[in-house]
């Protein structure tokens, strides 16, 4: 609508954890951006906020006042991200740019751990109770990063369907701690007759560098439905897990990292074009169907994954995902999925807004 300038704006709220006005903010992420593609020297600015939330929850009996009660308890952590950022682009032709960005981010934390007591036999709640406990500190940082890209990926309905892509990017931060963050991706998109798609994706990212790890960063994470799919944060029980010298869950420590590795591969195709229903490459209805496998190693400073000597493991799954594109607003995505390094689960069903890599 803007020609040569692009202006972006996106909310997400969470109610998951609010207790107040002051949660309610906290849990709003906000982001605005601006670019200007009229000149060959694209550049743009964006800016905003962006919580992340996790948190711990358990139940018993304890006694107060000599009463016994039901105790329920819900640790809540929470990092806010604030920041504002420009970025600086030269395409050297249609599929390949360099591009320059740099930025200042602050980092919020805080922890809350709210009390339940309830009356054991008739389920009455006799009080809550909400204790702000003690905060790691804020960060200031300001980075810089630069970035070759090539792009010649033909996009359809749902998820590239030809061509390939990589990025190659180095970001060093400076300020409150001191790291450089890694980027390497690598996709590529074989069709070999029409319609049907073999796609490829190997990905590293890691922080390196004295404060890679420090403990206020959040650990990077293999389990999103993005990276490899059957290992949802959510998906976990107790009874998974086995505790060792380190860990009291390595099922669950394993997919946590300062730097990780990750491989993708799927077979897509349209579901209803190739039997002949409607015209086009899709037909009536945008709708995706892909077998895939996926694979992923986490690791940290002064460990290596196993497959080169180290002591990390892989994870991986492989499955069926269900694409659709619901009216050129988003693409939501069914996977129908089976972990490998997870025997005690059968197959899982995960739902997921988002595109094909």
């Amino acid at each position: 609508m803007l020609g040569n300038h692009n202006l972006g704006a996106a909310v997400q709220v969470n109610s998951a954890f609010t207790n107040s006005v002051g949660d309610v903010f906290k849990n709003t992420g906000v982001q605005v951006s601006y670019q200007n593609l009229k000149h060959r020297w694209n550049y743009g600015i964006s800016g905003g906020q962006m919580p992340y939330l996790t948190g711990a929850y358990s139940s018993g009996i304890g006694q107060v006042d000599g009463q016994l009660v039901g105790v329920e308890q819900q640790l809540i952590y929470r990092q806010v991200q604030r920041g504002v950022s420009g970025v600086a682009a030269y395409p050297f032709n249609r599929v390949h740019r360099m591009e320059f960005t740099g930025g200042y981010t602050n980092y919020t934390f805080d922890q809350q751990l709210r009390t339940t007591l309830f009356d054991p036999n008739t389920g009455e709640i006799l009080s809550k109770d909400t204790q702000d406990l003690g905060s790691l500190g804020g960060l200031h940082l300001a980075d810089v990063s630069a970035a070759l890209v090539y792009d010649s990926s033909v996009f359809g309905a749902t998820s590239p369907i030809a061509g390939q892509s990589y990025r190659l990017q180095v970001s060093p931060t400076v300020g409150t701690i001191r790291m450089n963050t890694v980027m390497a991706d690598y996709r590529r998109y074989f069709m070999p007759v029409s319609f049907y798609t073999f796609a490829t994706r190997v990905v590293h990212y890691g922080r390196y560098g004295q404060d890679s790890e420090d403990e206020r960063l959040m650990p990077l994470y293999l389990g999103y439905p993005s990276m490899v799919r059957g290992y949802d944060y959510y998906s976990f029980d107790a009874n998974e897990c086995t505790a060792d010298a380190t860990s009291t869950c390595r099922e669950f420590d394993r997919l946590l990292g300062s730097r990780m590795l990750v491989a993708n591969a799927e077979f897509r195709f349209p579901l209803l074009r190739p039997f002949g229903v409607g015209s086009g490459m899709y037909g009536p209805v945008p709708i995706e169907l892909a077998f895939f496998g996926d694979a992923g190693v986490a690791w940290n400073k002064g460990e290596k994954p196993d497959a080169l000597g180290g002591s990390r493991e892989w994870v991986s799954s492989a499955g069926v995902a269900l694409r659709v594109n619901l009216f050129g607003y988003m693409i939501a995505q069914v996977d129908f999925v089976k972990p490998f390094q997870r025997p005690q689960k059968g197959w899982i069903f995960q739902f997921s807004l988002t595109p094909g890599f």
